[in-house]
């Protein structure tokens, strides 16, 4: 028989004297998209944070705040810069997108809430990617699902208000400067300069995070001796300030008027308010102080220091500002700081180092956050601020109210309003209203947007504004059940004379009244 091998599909044919060929290297593919999602680093909490937030999404009443967005929102561009000039230009840059926002998709709860929800989203994404780049992946992981459990994070995810946007411009740009310092590129810094312009245009107190940048460069600076970041994070971080420097200026004049009323509480007692619960605030604080200790050796040492740093160093500074007449250590002006407390928080979870311990302590963190999850949830939650402190008002239905009109709505009726203007009573009752039902305010004289302004004016003289409306509607922010005594004098006692009470219903927090006229 021939010495020469036989040829078959298992084994290429060898001929005498021949050395086997290697076998050659199987050619690498790349992991499936839908895979590579799934093992992700951000992927599970943010699904996760998408659920949460989108829970109720739609339901809570909307409350002052909320009402003064969609108010503004809808006016004209032009109507809004005007306004700004007098007030709220903190909040120039939220009013304008959400011009734009609702001039395509509505003002429907679900409308003027998504773009928050969409943001906190997005924030933690950012805060699982930071959690990776300076731990590992599990604590990336940990830190997205902690902070995805904070109370107020999907409760700030469902207000029509710029809280969501501030957080997700401080995550970013924590995100954005590590990127940076990893691989200096003036395309990563021109991205950091920009979440700092969102940080500027969103809440000037969150420029505080600048401090810990500011350490996280110079620790990462010493020991790389990478001494080009110590010229580009200042000009990064001065450009983007400066881009928000017209509406911090202008906001700074108006600032008096504006969070005057900020009462001063404990420094604790606003920290629990910032997480919307105590027991979760006490955990999450314990388990950051777990994740810093856990790392103070090693390669570590660096990394646990900054992300502290990022953390911590903005309170000290804020609680020295707020010594003068106006206090900024405020529970929602403290929000951008969770994402750095929560990556602190999972390498505390993650020091637990056998993953079903870790599965366990984020277990025991979603249930400390339940019992604040289901509160912010309620009917009314939106305007419980101070949770889990008490109320700080009582709640107000204006859908309650504006079913009432509806119910028993003729045309030709006209609307009276009490109470003082930010309880945002009239503008709470049309925003439920129907569109075709839109009862005249007799005693309006010029509207909010008309003043350019976040309330409008009443008349001088009350007898000319009356037109002979056969019916009145009367709203009060309270409950009561003589609705005159809730008007000032001359017009409780010109409606005395002409009209009289027919109907009264208290909803909650609210009465409404009908007042027919005599003869």
């Amino acid at each position: 028989m021939s010495k020469r091998a036989v040829a078959t599909d298992a084994q290429p044919a060898q001929t005498d004297g021949e050395s086997p060929p290697l076998p050659a290297e199987p050619e690498r593919q790349p992991a499936p998209l839908a895979r590579r999602l799934v093992l992700s680093v951000w992927f599970w909490p943010t699904a996760f944070a998408a659920l949460v937030v989108g829970w109720r999404l739609g339901s809570p009443e909307m409350w002052h705040d909320e009402l003064v967005t969609v108010d503004v929102a809808t006016r004209s561009t032009g109507q809004i810069r005007a306004m700004l000039a007098n007030v709220d230009a903190v909040h120039g840059a939220y009013y304008l997108f959400m011009h734009a926002w609702t001039t395509l998709f509505g003002t429907s709860p679900v409308a003027v809430r998504l773009p928050s929800a969409l943001a906190m989203t997005l924030a933690t994404a950012c805060v699982a990617l930071v959690g990776r780049r300076l731990f590992d992946h599990a604590t990336g992981v940990a830190a997205g699902f902690v902070f995805a459990l904070v109370p107020t994070v999907t409760r700030f995810g469902q207000e029509t208000r710029s809280y969501a946007f501030v957080v997700l411009a401080s995550a970013a740009a924590t995100l954005f400067l590590l990127r940076a310092l990893e691989r200096p590129r003036w395309q990563r810094w021109v991205a950091y300069a920009l979440a700092v312009a969102g940080i500027g245009l969103a809440n000037v107190v969150a420029l505080t995070l600048l401090l810990g940048h500011g350490t996280v460069v110079l620790i990462h600076t010493w020991r790389q001796r990478h001494w080009w970041s110590l010229v580009w994070f200042p000009l990064a971080a001065v450009a983007g300030v400066a881009v928000a420097a017209p509406a911090i200026l202008r906001g700074m004049t108006q600032s008096g008027r504006q969070i005057s009323w900020i009462p001063d509480l404990s420094p604790w007692t606003v920290w629990e308010q910032a997480y919307g619960s105590t027991l979760l605030a006490a955990a999450v604080t314990a388990l950051a102080t777990v994740g810093l200790l856990t790392h103070l050796r090693g390669d570590g040492v660096a990394r646990a220091v900054s992300v502290t740093l990022v953390a911590v160093l903005p309170v000290p500074v804020i609680l020295l500002a707020s010594t003068g007449e106006i206090n900024y250590f405020f529970s929602k002006y403290l929000l951008f700081l969770l994402p750095a407390w929560a990556v602190l928080a999972g390498a505390g979870i993650t020091a637990l180092r056998w993953t079903p311990l870790m599965a366990a302590g984020l277990v025991v963190v979603a249930a400390l956050s339940m019992p604040g999850q289901l509160a912010l949830r309620g009917e009314y939650s939106h305007g419980w601020y101070t949770y889990p402190r008490q109320r700080a008002f009582e709640p107000l239905s204006y859908s309650q109210a504006a079913r009432v009109i509806e119910a028993g709505y003729e045309p030709g009726d006209g609307l009276v309003v009490g109470g003082v203007w930010w309880w945002m009573t009239e503008p709470g009752v049309r925003y439920y209203l129907p569109e075709d039902i839109s009862p005249r305010n007799v005693f309006q004289h010029r509207s909010a947007a008309q003043r350019n302004e976040l309330f409008g004016t009443a008349c001088g003289e009350p007898a000319r504004c009356l037109r002979d409306e056969p019916r009145l509607w009367l709203v009060l922010p309270t409950i009561t059940d003589a609705p005159l005594s809730g008007l000032p004098k001359d017009r409780a006692d010109l409606l005395g004379k002409r009209y009289q009470l027919t109907r009264l219903t208290h909803v909650t927090g609210l009465t409404v009244a009908l007042l027919q006229r005599r003869g």
